[in-house]
């Protein structure tokens, strides 16, 4: 899945941190992107980020917390630019899609399987 370069180890946060703008910018994707993930426009993004606001629609808060949850391992494991590649770019352990991809498909306990695995040591598992 990532090279040894991309690899590495530390912090951890609440959940109640959770910010859109955060998440955003650690995976280095565009308002649109993330309104695609989240199935919102672009400006509703800005919004909630203009405003360090919260979605109030449980479907996308619990989407929200689901890619903290990977995001926030994926600091654990990857270097920040190993952690957007695995993130954005499609990958062999994911059937050649990205982390985000499969997310979007309602995926996320492989992409956060995949980073346990590696955090514990078995890549591609």
């Amino acid at each position: 899945m990532a090279t040894s370069q991309y690899v590495r180890t530390s912090s951890n946060r609440e959940p109640e941190t959770l910010s859109v703008a955060e998440l955003r910018e650690t995976l280095g994707i565009s308002r649109e992107r993330m309104g695609r993930l989240l199935d919102v426009s672009a400006r509703t993004i800005q919004r909630w980020e203009d405003q360090n606001q919260l979605p109030s629609n449980r479907w996308v808060r619990g989407v929200l917390v689901e890619l903290d949850r990977v995001v926030s391992l994926g600091k654990e494991v990857f270097t920040p630019e190993g952690l957007q590649i695995v993130m954005t770019q499609p990958q062999p352990v994911f059937k050649n899609r990205s982390g985000l991809d499969l997310i979007e498909a309602g995926e996320g306990e492989a992409v956060f399987g995949e980073f346990a695995g590696a955090y514990e040591g078995y890549i591609g598992t």
